[in-house]
């Protein structure tokens, strides 16, 4: 696993998150997401990982995002989730917290807004 293999957009996305000044966690189900981060090159684009050896409860359950939250010092109603599962988004929302979807909208119903991919991923105001 090496940087060949991030999503079209995810390079570009986290640039512009830094970019922004923003303050960036990834919630992840995985046991083994920071060693995935460091092979994929991206680890320190993360200020913070959230993995399932961290969190008692699992998505749909929101404390994976709770808890992203808390260690970047930042309410949960300010901050922005980013997912491309219906879990994920349920957490998101349960967490109080705007969900982004990443995929198919007919799916990712409950998302505050959809974006087909990474690729598709803008800043705005």
């Amino acid at each position: 696993m090496s940087a060949t293999h991030l999503l079209p957009g995810a390079l570009e996305a986290l640039r512009a998150v830094r970019a922004a000044g923003l303050k960036l966690a990834l919630g992840s189900a995985s046991r083994n997401a920071a060693t995935v981060l460091q092979r994929l090159g991206i680890a320190d684009s993360f200020d913070h990982v959230v993995d399932a050896g961290r969190v008692t409860h699992g998505k749909p359950h929101p404390e994976t995002f709770l808890t992203a939250a808390a260690r970047l010092g930042v309410l949960p109603a300010a901050c922005l989730g980013v997912e491309d599962a219906v879990a994920g988004v349920r957490a998101i929302k349960a967490a109080g917290m705007r969900a982004l979807g990443v995929g198919d909208a007919r799916v990712l119903v409950e998302a505050d807004a959809v974006i087909p991919d990474l690729r598709a991923f803008r800043l705005e105001g």
